[in-house]
Order: C-alpha cells, then sequence, then structure tokens
C-alpha cells in the first residue's frame, strides 16, 4: 500500500449512519444502501461520506502514482467545491486506510446546459477568466450536452487502489454517488467523462451509464494537454431504475469475471 499517513489513516464511520433521505421513494432508496454498503463491506471496504474536500486533495496527491491529477471540477482550490454542492465517498481498507474515491459536484444550470458550462470551463472553474490555463479549451459535439439542463449532477473522480480493483467497486461507488446526489439535491441529470479508451474496455458499462456520447476535447488544462473525453449521462428515471437493479447488475458483472478477465476498473483518466 502506498497510503501512510496519520490523517488518512483512521476507524471508519459507517456511511448508512450519515445518509439523510430528502428526495425520492424512501423505501426503495432505503433497500439499494443498505445492499450497496452491504456489498462494499464483503469487498473489505468500508465507504463513508465526506465533505472535506482538502483530504481528497491529500489523497489524490499521494496516489499520483497510479492515478491522474485531480480534476479541476472536484478540486476546491479550483472550482470552490464544499459541502453545499459536494460530497466524496471515502473507501478505507481494514487498517483505516483510504483505498478509493467517488465525488460528486451539483452544478445549477437552470439557465444554462451542459454544453455551455463545459465550453466556457465554468464546469472546471469557479472563476474561468483567472483561474484557466495559458491556452486552455474545451469543446464538445455530444448533441445531448446542449439539452442537459437544471440540477445536474457530475459525478466522477473514481480512483480504486490497484490491490482492491478487480473487486467490482466500478460498479458499486457510482451508483452509490448517483442515489446519494438524487435524494440529497433531486438531481434532474447525472453526468460523468469517460476517456474514449476506457470506453471501449467497458468502463462506462460497469458504471452503469448507456448513454454515451463523444466526443469533448480538452486542451491545455490541468489534466494533460489533450484530454479526449465521451460524455456519460442518465435523466433521473433512468438513475432509479438501474439503482433498482443494482443486486442483478452486480450479480452480472461477477459472472462476466468468472468467465472472462474484467478490465473494467482500469483508472479513469480525468471523470
Amino acid at each position: 500500500m502506498s497510503i501512510h499517513y496519520p490523517r488518512l489513516t483512521q476507524k471508519s464511520r459507517r456511511l448508512l449512519d450519515q445518509i439523510t433521505l430528502n428526495h425520492g421513494p424512501r423505501e426503495k432508496l432505503g433497500h439499494f444502501f443498505l445492499a450497496a454498503d452491504k456489498a462494499a463491506r464483503d469487498r473489505g471496504i468500508s465507504l463513508e461520506f465526506s465533505v472535506d474536500f482538502e483530504l481528497l486533495r491529500e489523497v489524490n496527491r499521494m496516489n499520483l502514482k497510479h492515478w491522474y491529477g485531480l480534476p479541476p471540477t472536484f478540486d476546491c482550490h479550483y472550482s470552490g467545491i464544499d459541502a453545499s454542492k459536494g460530497f466524496w465517498l471515502i473507501g478505507r481498507n481494514s487498517d483505516g486506510e483510504i483505498i478509493s474515491t467517488q465525488a460528486a459536484h451539483m452544478f445549477d444550470l437552470s439557465d444554462s446546459n451542459l454544453g455551455e458550462a463545459i465550453e466556457s470551463l465554468k464546469l472546471f472553474y469557479a472563476d474561468p477568466t483567472k483561474m484557466r490555463h495559458d491556452g486552455e479549451s474545451c469543446t464538445i459535439s455530444a448533441p445531448s450536452a446542449a439539452r442537459i439542463n437544471g440540477r445536474v449532477v457530475y459525478s466522477g473522480c473514481t480512483w480504486i487502489h490497484p490491490d482492491y480493483r478487480r473487486r467490482h467497486m466500478a460498479v458499486i461507488l457510482p451508483r452509490i454517488s448517483r442515489a446519494l446526489a438524487y435524494t440529497k439535491w433531486d438531481a434532474d441529470y447525472t453526468i460523468s467523462f469517460v476517456s474514449t479508451k476506457l470506453v471501449e474496455v467497458g468502463v462506462a458499462a460497469a458504471y452503469g451509464y448507456r448513454r454515451v456520447e463523444p466526443a469533448m476535447d480538452w486542451y491545455n488544462s490541468p489534466v494533460g494537454p489533450h484530454y479526449q473525453g465521451t460524455l456519460v449521462w442518465m435523466p433521473q428515471a433512468e438513475m432509479l431504475a438501474d439503482m433498482a437493479r443494482f443486486e442483478a447488475l452486480l450479480e452480472e458483472a461477477e459472472e462476466k469475471q468468472r468467465r472472462k478477465p474484467d478490465t473494467s476498473e482500469q483508472r479513469p483518466i480525468a471523470n
């Protein structure tokens, strides 16, 4: 393991004790959270809810050997993400070490749309004029980007320590993130970005996204000189239907792994 730091190693608080159901079908959400929390624990990982984004920055910095730099959307020094519009999931092993992350950032695009937020760089920076890198630009040709608006949650920053991959946490973490964002903010849409190469090996499918639209081209960003991404997204009703199938989907993923080596938990480049 590469995480050995006092602040990063502590007894986990149980995720179920931190969840408040504000929106949505309480019985269905309750069943899902119980099942998803158990699925993680069965795999040796205890989950908890956090709004400490300085800690997220530390975890990223200490794991750059097998994780890309933190996307600015989830970096509080760039985007201003805080408890009012974001959270992240901490996954700890039995020693209390942080071995996985998953974050969510809510944007109110009632008077705008996702395409506008991306190309203006407002999806990444609190003040793009001051914070953007020299020559930084982003374009998106995905047709749905201009139609996605309202309460939009960007779910991403998915990282799993190499020692804990192939345990289907890529099936578990994004779904918990989407359900939490929904019950917290009554999200209309959940979106993310997955690199084109990782879409091809099944990452978007593992996360549960069926709406997959290239292309996004991001130049001279903190992520790298040229990031080519694919927009993946789902509306609220689809998110709830996917959540209801969680246990069956997890079983399918396990059966697939038994039949064939699974590559679906390779690290995302910038989501």
